[in-house]
């Protein structure tokens, strides 16, 4: 598992040196074009207004989706957290106001190791927050799995959702505004369709696929998201999240195809859940053409497909399309 800077992170600058066939990463472009998608499904709604009168009139979901991430520049140095990111991220400037980076401190600040890891987990925190690891030899998500947790994605949609309505976020998370929970949300719930965030690879020396919930865990075999998976100059994890300008584009002008995302089923607060297994579903496309070599070091190498990227942006978009439809759809039901 992994709260790496790359696992969600705004990638732009860092993947445009790395590899400059690719300019942008989810953290930013696809972000913000699922949350431009939910802003034109609301227009005109009881859930449009209550979310300009959240956020403001200069704030939209598009522009709030990347918070989370941005809040990611905030360091802890002994007892003293402050905001000071090693790169400057243009999708964060509105953020980093006196009052804005005040925000992103407090939120981290109060969060900061408030939970307990779980098997392989990273030290906790809100990292933690952006993803879940369900092993690919599952068909759903279960809080059972290795890889899990009451501190990840699933959890944290759950704890905005809490919030919005009314409510307190549940432990470990600590949300003190509705405004905090809205930008969360609208990022969580982008991170809860990206398959690298929620399906996971777990690999012994050989580099063959392994359960790790049959017999006893052994955290060695965790591939953190993809991170620990290298191929060529990128890793796994990096090459799922970046998100062609191209293909955010088309995702923020489709909104037929995002009017045509089936309502979740059941009750709103089982949608989460749901939509981790979808996402699992999903994110089969994402393994199943990859093979892997021995561990070097600490890292796996993979080989893809000559045609993997076609494979990849054809579910980046059906997955950043489903992710825009459904924060719509919940943030309807929950101001319908």
């Amino acid at each position: 598992m992994s709260g790496v800077d790359l696992r969600g992170r705004a990638l732009a600058p860092m993947l445009l040196a790395l590899a400059p066939h690719v300019a942008w990463g989810w953290g930013a472009a696809g972000h913000e074009a699922i949350g431009a998608v939910a802003d034109r499904l609301l227009a005109g709604t009881r859930a449009g207004g209550e979310v300009r009168t959240i956020l403001g009139p200069d704030e939209t979901l598009a522009e709030a989706s990347v918070w989370a991430d941005c809040a990611k520049g905030v360091v802890h140095e002994g007892a003293r957290f402050r905001y000071a990111p090693k790169d400057r991220f243009p999708e964060c400037a509105p953020f980093e106001t006196r009052k804005g980076k005040a925000a992103m401190v407090r939120f981290v600040a109060r969060n900061a190791a408030h939970c307990a890891p779980s098997q392989g987990d990273d030290a906790c925190g809100h990292r933690t927050y952006h993803y879940t690891d369900v092993a690919i030899q599952h068909d759903h998500y279960d809080r059972r799995f290795v890889g899990t947790s009451d501190h990840d994605v699933v959890a944290a949609v759950h704890a905005a959702i809490a919030v919005l309505q009314g409510g307190a976020a549940p432990a470990p998370f600590a949300i003190d505004s509705k405004r905090d929970a809205l930008r969360l949300l609208a990022h969580w719930v982008g991170d809860l369709h990206q398959p690298l965030h929620v399906e996971a690879v777990y690999l012994d020396a050989r580099g063959r696929p392994i359960d790790p919930d049959r017999g006893r865990f052994d955290p060695a075999t965790a591939t953190r998201g993809g991170n620990s998976i290298q191929d060529g100059d990128w890793n796994l994890h990096a090459e799922w999240d970046a998100v062609r300008p191209e293909v955010a584009a088309e995702v923020r002008a489709g909104l037929a195809a995002a009017r045509a995302v089936p309502r979740a089923t059941g009750q709103p607060s089982e949608w989460p859940e749901a939509w981790a297994t979808d996402t699992i579903a999903a994110g089969r496309a994402a393994f199943a053409p990859l093979s892997f070599g021995r561990r070097e070091g600490d890292h796996w190498t993979v080989s893809p497909p000559a045609d993997y990227p076609r494979t990849r942006e054809d579910l980046q978009r059906r997955q950043l399309t489903k992710a825009g439809a459904r924060l719509a759809q919940l943030l309807r039901a929950i101001w319908p």
